[in-house]
């Protein structure tokens, strides 16, 4: 399987897939965090709480030197948060917070672990 030993993309190429990614899923959670706005304050609070930490958690996914450790545990996060604010609050998160975050852990994850070129000098 030599394919999977040359690089899919190169560091450059990389590091603007990150920004993309991080860019248009920063962007979909804020529309989703709308959705949040019938929760009662402290409802609003934990989905607030708990995105943050989800987005922290895939960030380091691509600055760790846990990253594999990250990876697993983004994977948890995003899946378990709604049922989280559930138990906590009462409330419902917004329907598509497991979504938005779960798909921005599993792109993150392929991202980080694809194959790439070192780091070209300017």
């Amino acid at each position: 399987m030599k394919f999977l030993r040359r690089p899919w993309m190169t560091a450059r190429e990389y590091h603007a897939n990150k920004e993309g990614l991080n860019i248009v899923f920063g962007a979909v959670l804020g529309f989703v965090l709308a959705g949040a706005e019938n929760l009662d304050a402290a409802g609003f609070a934990m989905v607030l709480i708990g995105s943050a930490g989800a987005v922290i958690t895939i960030l380091y996914i691509f600055a760790s030197p846990y990253r594999l450790a990250y990876a697993g545990l983004a994977v948890v996060y995003a899946l378990s948060l709604p049922f989280l604010v559930q138990r906590i609050t009462g409330d419902s998160a917004p329907e598509k917070l497991m979504p938005t975050l779960l798909i921005w852990t599993l792109v993150a994850i392929f991202l980080e672990f694809a194959p790439r070129g070192k780091d070209e000098q300017r």
